[in-house]
């Protein structure tokens, strides 16, 4: 993006905030971060807007304020708190919900391998199956939206049925092959949904986990636009993805629930999330298409 266009992306979240918290006086506002999903505005150094790229992630947000105040009481580490938004515009770039910025920076997997302490390493794995073990507790019934079960046998059929229309005419033969050899299996093995639904965070990787360097402990979980009912093996996976197997067993020690998982653990973090990212580029034709296509690509080849 042009340092023009994000001059104008930036006004017009501006305006939009300004619009829906006319109390809020804008002294500065810097585009924070800008994501697949969402942009982030830091306005006045202290509060994050978060502005949904997408129909999807504007839809969802009803349904993620109500679960994050249902579940912040139960939770032992931060969440955001929305003090401003507009949740109830349905235009893309209108729609946003703002909260106080939280403490830490992203915990890219880049900051994970520089720490070479077993303590400390031992320490973010507490933090993190233990938020996750709080999370998944908290009784789906009290959250006051109406939540339908996510992971379930038909919804990822249609799922697959999706990545075989849009996606494969982007892929090679192997990739396509590979595919199939990793879904199908999955999607007949009953076993293969044989758990108990729980309320996950359902994007539960580095781009949504704070660190803070000096304490050296996690210090806040964010963006749960992808949070309902659903299999905590997501979860789980997208500590793997980001920090490796052998880090997720040592969450294991605090959350044993995890070694009943890794089946599935395995399908979603082996190939599930990088079809359905792959899918998800395709149908809304993002600028990172291209490059998850070939990681699909690549994947097949190197047997991954």
């Amino acid at each position: 993006m042009t340092d023009a266009a994000l001059a104008d992306t930036r006004r017009k979240y501006q305006e939009s905030i300004a619009a829906a918290c006319p109390k809020l006086t804008i002294v500065k506002g810097v585009l924070y971060r800008c994501g697949q999903n969402n942009d982030l505005l830091l306005v006045n150094d202290n509060l994050l807007f978060r502005f949904p790229k997408y129909a999807q992630g504007v839809a969802a947000l009803p349904r993620e304020q109500a679960i994050l105040d249902a579940v912040r009481p139960h939770l032992p580490t931060a969440t955001p708190h929305y003090i401003c938004h507009a949740q109830n515009h349905e235009k893309v770039g209108r729609a946003f919900v703002g909260y106080r910025k939280l403490a830490g920076e992203l915990f890219w997997p880049e900051r994970f391998t520089q720490i070479d302490d077993d303590g400390t390493i031992d320490r973010l794995a507490v933090d993190l199956a233990t938020f996750l073990q709080a999370l998944h507790a908290v009784p789906p019934q009290t959250i006051d939206y109406p939540l339908q079960p996510a992971e379930t046998q038909a919804a990822w059929g249609r799922i697959f049925a999706r990545i075989r229309r849009v996606v494969y005419p982007r892929l090679n033969p192997a990739a396509r092959d590979w595919t199939d050899r990793r879904f199908v299996p999955f999607l007949e093995n009953a076993d293969s949904f044989a758990f108990a639904n729980v309320l996950r965070h359902g994007d539960f990787g580095a781009s949504n986990i704070l660190y803070s360097e000096s304490a050296r402990r996690i210090t806040g979980i964010v963006d749960f636009g992808h949070a309902g009912v659903g299999d905590p093996a997501v979860d789980f996976a997208g500590l793997c993805v980001c920090y490796g197997e052998q880090f997720l067993r040592r969450c294991a020690r605090v959350y044993p629930h995890i070694d009943l998982c890794w089946e599935r653990i395995r399908f979603y973090a082996g190939s599930a999330f990088l079809l359905e990212d792959a899918l998800f580029c395709t149908e809304n034709d993002t600028e990172e298409r291209d490059e998850v296509i070939g990681e699909v690509n690549r994947k097949a080849v190197g047997g991954w």
